[in-house]
Parts: structure tokens; C-alpha cells; sequence
């Protein structure tokens, strides 16, 4: 008869078995890319390069004004990210830079700096929490109003304040996270604040699509603002999808089914695409036709890796910034002059037989695209402009 501590151990292995099949295998091997295979930039044709600028540090999020043949970019510093990034609980309000911007460049005119003109826009008609005009960006997304006028949803991470406009304890409240609204004219330096949307439902706002409608969509990458259960996400799933309408109050239109849900987007075919910084699935999601933001899973696609932003070219084409080691992307955040890590950017085609998914460039050891969360395909030139959350350049690549 085998002993008590022989059968425990047996029970043991059994249990540990069935946990690593079924959860720690998929969270080391996919969602953190442990053992993952990734190529060299070399492998690929393209000629890229990072581009170094002060204003154009850590832009987590960027967008193509394909017509005005300019990229706006919603950028920081890496060290102000450090100290406040609410979505990972870095909550030192007092540690803040005061620095995030938007920024601008002329995407067919590098000039003889090779800055491509960048400007930044400066606010106007906007306080800010403290009354000092200060963002705190991470998604964006712009629509298109007329032939002069664009539209800029911010995902803007403020911090709570008392009716004094003086900072509360954040660890406690948490972050008081909106998103602004400005309206910016074509080659303008200057963006009027139109509006801020705030709701007790937008609580850790990671990105935000437009609807094209005055409404939009966004998602809460965590499933609470501060509280301990937050911590859980990774393993239990977590946060959810919104809509804000043009008026009335924000709800949640999905709750279930997500874990880090990033940068969604909405498709050319009117879907809204869901992906997730923690797991390998994008969620396609139909909006219903009962006029309350409502959406249903209608489709998924696997990408075989997290990704962060999802981006829609001008042909309908979606473009997805991958991340094949995100374990170096919790390194390259705590060092990113020192730590670049892996990056991947995918192309996602709809057609008649379902989604073609094809990884068009990949650098596996950061020797140029270091740490990337957002990209932007150029249909005019081929050309991919890239930015990364905690990056200290945007990198762009060339076709060869």
C-alpha cells in the first residue's frame, strides 16, 4: 500500500498537471512569451529607424490623418509614465511631469533635421484637474469632420481632486480618468477643448474608437480603479467594453469574456475589434441594431500573441502592435534606455474566407523597434510609423 505522503504527492502532481495545461502553460508561454521564437529585423524588407525628439517620447498611441498626410501622436515622458500610469497602478500624482502632449508631424516632409516638422498643440478652452492645463494621454482616436476640421478623442488619465482642485490620496481613489474632446483645423498648432466626458463606468479607460456618430467606444483594461481584486485580472479575466453616446450618460456594453482589453478600434466594416494585452485573441464584436451601443461577439482571431493597438489603414487593412516577450515589456518599463524589448507588427485582412493574419515585421531584439504599442500604416507610401508607450523615440520603417 503506498504511504500517505506518496498519494499526496501523486494528488499533488495531478492537480499541478491539470493547472499548468489549463492556465500557467498558456499565461508563461503566450501571454508572457517565455521560450517564444522571434526573428530578427533583418528577416524582413524593410529599412527602419527610431527618431529621437523631446516632444516625441513615450507616445503611446498614434493615428494618421491619411488625407492631411500628417501623424498625430499622444506622447509623455518615460519617466512621467513611471510615476503615474493608473492602468498598472504607478499612482504618484506629485511625480507627474506635466509634460504629455500631442504632437504632430508632417509625415512626407522629413526636413533637413529629419524631424518631419514636429509641433506640438497647444490646449485651449481646457483647465485641466488642477486648473494647469495639464493631459495625462494614453489612447486617442481622431475622426474626421470635414475637409478642414478633425476631431480628437484623449483618453486622459487626470487625477482625482478635492472641490479645491487639490490632489486626493490616489492609492485610495484611484485615478479620475476622462476623455477630452477637441476639435483641431488642419496644419493648426492649437486644439479647442469642446467638451470632457467622465462616468463612475469609465474607471480604467485604456483606448477609445469613434463611432463616427458624435458617440464612442472604449475600453476598461482592468475589471476595478484600485481595489485588490484588480490584481486578479490576469488569471480570472477582467475589465470590459463602453459606450458613451453624443449625450446622456456613459454605460458598459460588455462586461464578460475580456482580460486587458487594449485598443480596440472600429473596423470599415463597421465591427468593433477588441484585443487583449494579456492573451492572443482579438474579439470581433457587431454592434446591434437596438440604437443602445450594444454589441455581440460575432468572431475572434488569433494572433498566437497579446497585442496592444489595433489600427485601421486607409484600405481597411487592421494593423496590430504585437507583443512576442511581454515579460521584457515589464523590464523596458522600469529601464527604457537601457531594455528595449521585442516587438511585432501584424496585418489582419478580412476576406471572403475569414480574417489572413500575416506578420509583416518583427524585431526580435529591439535593435530598432523597441517596446512598440502602436503602428500606422501609410497606403500612400508603404511606409510604418510606430510608438511605444515608454519608448524614448517613434521608429519609423520603410519598405525596401
Amino acid at each position: 500500500m503506498p504511504s500517505k505522503s506518496a498519494v499526496l504527492s501523486a494528488f499533488g502532481a495531478v492537480i499541478f498537471g491539470i493547472i499548468y495545461q489549463g492556465f500557467l502553460k498558456s499565461i508563461l508561454f503566450t501571454s508572457l512569451g517565455v521560450a517564444r521564437k522571434v526573428q530578427p529585423v533583418e528577416d524582413f524588407p524593410y529599412t527602419c529607424k527610431r527618431i529621437y525628439h523631446k516632444d516625441l517620447q513615450a507616445c503611446e498611441d498614434i493615428w494618421l490623418d491619411d488625407e492631411g498626410r500628417a501623424l498625430y501622436a499622444a506622447c509623455s515622458s518615460p519617466e512621467g509614465r513611471q510615476q503615474w500610469s493608473p492602468s498598472v497602478k504607478a499612482l504618484n500624482a506629485t511625480g507627474r511631469q506635466l509634460t504629455d502632449h500631442i504632437s504632430v508631424l508632417n509625415v512626407d516632409d522629413p526636413g533637413l533635421d529629419g524631424f518631419y516638422g514636429v509641433r506640438t498643440l497647444k490646449p485651449s478652452g481646457y483647465k485641466g484637474a488642477t486648473g494647469d492645463e495639464s493631459l495625462d494621454l494614453l489612447g486617442l482616436d481622431v475622426e474626421v469632420q470635414s475637409r478642414d476640421t478633425l476631431r480628437l478623442y484623449l483618453v486622459n488619465h487626470r487625477p482625482s481632486v478635492d472641490d479645491e482642485g487639490k490632489l486626493l490620496k490616489q492609492h485610495k481613489t484611484g485615478a479620475n480618468g476622462t476623455v477630452e474632446v477637441f476639435d483641431v483645423k488642419r496644419g493648426s498648432s492649437e486644439m479647442k477643448h469642446v467638451k470632457t466626458v467622465t462616468s463612475d463606468d469609465m474607471w480604467s479607460a485604456n483606448n477609445v474608437a469613434h463611432d463616427g456618430k458624435g458617440g464612442f467606444f472604449y475600453s476598461n483594461d482592468r475589471s476595478q480603479k484600485v481595489e485588490w481584486t484588480r490584481e486578479l485580472d490576469y488569471f480570472l479575466g477582467g475589465g470590459n467594453v463602453g459606450y458613451c453616446p453624443p449625450t446622456g450618460r456613459c454605460y458598459i456594453t460588455n462586461y464578460f469574456g475580456f482580460c486587458y482589453p487594449s485598443g480596440l478600434v472600429k473596423g470599415h466594416d463597421d465591427l468593433i475589434y477588441v484585443p487583449s494585452a494579456f492573451m492572443d485573441r482579438i474579439r470581433v464584436m457587431e454592434l446591434l441594431s437596438d440604437g443602445n451601443g450594444a454589441l455581440q461577439e460575432v468572431d475572434s482571431i488569433s494572433v498566437g500573441m497579446p497585442i496592444d493597438n489595433l489600427a485601421v489603414d486607409a484600405n481597411g487593412d487592421i494593423w496590430a502592435a504585437g507583443l512576442p516577450v511581454a515579460y521584457k515589456n515589464a523590464k523596458m518599463w522600469w529601464d527604457p534606455h537601457g531594455v528595449a524589448a521585442p516587438s511585432t507588427v501584424w496585418r489582419i485582412r478580412k476576406g471572403a474566407e475569414g480574417y489572413e493574419v500575416v506578420k509583416v515585421l518583427e524585431d526580435g531584439e529591439g535593435r530598432v523597434l523597441g517596446g512598440v504599442t502602436s503602428v500606422r500604416h501609410d497606403v500612400r507610401t508603404g511606409r510604418l510609423w510606430m510608438g511605444g508607450v515608454v519608448s524614448p523615440h517613434v521608429m519609423m520603417c520603410d519598405p525596401k
